[in-house]
């Protein structure tokens, strides 16, 4: 009798652990941007974008219209920021050429002034500090997504 309340509490137990959402966190983005794909997102981007010495994770969607890139600041589902890219807007330097994005992680260990100048408000070089790079398949300068020290939150520069 005892072994069979056991095991009885076992396939309970089971049962709710294969109920859970297995991803909160991309679950709350399909909610949140119904409209976006954000089943590209293997292998997993994790990176401290914000120098708390704790990883997050970073997330890219891509509709017809926009491409985002949400970074989860905690576990929390509530504690994200993004960036909102428009896709094949002419003339608008928040424009990303296609719909066919990739996200990576990039070092922001060196001085960016060689590339784009003045600094970007808020953008840290450092040894350890990292950024994500957005590009896409067709020929446009890539996106830099940084941790805006000065605001606390996400920004961007391109060339």
């Amino acid at each position: 009798m005892e072994f069979n309340i056991k095991f009885f509490a076992l396939i309970i137990f089971v049962l709710i652990l294969s109920a859970c959402d297995p991803d909160p966190q991309a679950t709350a983005l399909k909610e949140r941007w119904q409209n976006h794909d954000w089943s590209n997102n293997q292998p997993e981007i994790m990176l401290d974008i914000n120098n708390d010495g704790e990883q997050e994770r970073a997330l890219l969607g891509v509709s017809d219209k926009t491409v985002i890139v949400s970074v989860f600041l905690q576990d929390d589902v509530t504690k994200i920021d993004f960036i909102e890219l428009f896709v094949d807007k002419a003339n608008q330097k928040n424009s990303i050429c296609g719909t066919e994005a990739t996200l990576t992680v990039e070092s922001q260990k060196y001085p960016i002034r060689q590339k784009v100048s003045p600094t970007p408000r808020g953008y840290q070089y450092c040894p350890e500090c990292r950024g994500l790079r957005v590009t896409d398949k067709k020929d446009c300068d890539p996106f830099h997504i940084y941790w805006d020290h000065s605001n606390q939150r996400l920004s961007w520069w391109r060339n």
